[in-house]
């Protein structure tokens, strides 16, 4: 899909530049950054290398006026904080998308994260959270398309073909609501129960127009997560999986990006930029942290 996105389509998008003004639009890594938590998915662990150099020496062991150093490594799975999701993330039938071989436990080289060298195009902000007068949306409230075009709507933004979509429910700030108790809830109860999503009733606009890339500042972009097994998918005859996932990454070859934080472009009532991201060419990476940025 990002062959969408022509030379012509980014000199029109680096036109919408006319403040300097960037907003990144990741979330920081740390231990506890926003995820879905599961026994895999757990938060960033950056250490600090001690290997002679760089450690905290005893008093008279080293003259700090020489020089001294640090260096870290760090130790994350790809699908927590901000990310974005490759073609290698989603397949059926033992094929990703037009028919590449699926993942390996080791040497994945087909639709991973460093054939995603770049993102650079028309960003469109959809505040939904504010359109509807919710902020954030209730728990499981399904975004319609309805709710998508009347958004854009009522800020005067036109969504056109290849644009790069995001979506804002307001989701981010449940990360750290405090427990039933008061208290700082380790487990992110608040955050983890059935998130706000775009529902699969907009699969066939995002094709009309083209769309390149759908963002939102939730875990999974899309209705229905944490899945709820008892709902019964019509789309791909059935098939056990997040119904925009598979329409959007499988069938079209387009990108999601989840865990965004929109706030600063929301409180700007930024709605249309130019967007760059440049993901980490990670070769094998199913999933890649990004750090997108939008600049107007």
């Amino acid at each position: 899909m990002l062959n969408f996105i022509t030379p012509e389509l980014i000199v029109k998008a680096a036109g919408l530049v006319k403040q300097g003004k960037v907003y990144p639009l990741g979330e920081e890594m740390h231990a506890d950054l926003p995820r879905a938590i599961t026994p895999s998915r757990f938060g960033v662990q950056i250490i600090t290398e001690n290997d002679g150099y760089d450690r905290v020496t005893q008093p008279g062991q080293f003259d700090p006026k020489r020089q001294q150093g640090a260096a870290s490594f760090t130790v994350m799975h790809n699908h927590v904080g901000t990310h974005l999701d490759t073609f290698a993330h989603i397949y059926r039938e033992n094929a990703l998308f037009n028919n590449m071989p699926p993942p390996k436990p080791a040497g994945t080289t087909h639709g991973d994260a460093a054939s995603v060298q770049f993102m650079v195009g028309r960003g469109v902000l959809l505040d939904v959270a504010k359109y509807k007068g919710q902020d954030p949306l209730p728990a499981k409230y399904w975004i319609t398309l309805e709710d998508l075009q009347n958004t854009a709507k009522a800020q005067n933004v036109e969504i056109r073909k290849g644009d790069i979509l995001l979506i804002r429910t307001g989701w981010r700030k449940m990360w750290d609501q405090p427990g039933p108790d008061g208290r700082v809830d380790l487990a992110h109860r608040q955050y983890l129960q059935p998130q706000p999503g775009v529902g699969p009733d907009s699969l066939k606009f995002f094709n009309d127009m083209e769309i390149v890339a759908l963002g939102a500042d939730t875990a999974a972009v899309e209705w229905n997560f944490p899945i709820d097994p008892s709902y019964n998918k019509k789309a791909f005859d059935g098939f056990q999986g997040l119904p925009l996932h598979v329409d959007f990454i499988w069938s079209r070859g387009a990108y999601i990006i989840e865990i965004m934080n929109l706030d600063g472009l929301a409180k700007d009532q930024a709605y249309e930029f130019l967007f760059v991201v440049a993901p980490l060419l990670l070769r094998g990476g199913i999933g890649v942290p990004v750090n997108p940025i939008a600049i107007r």
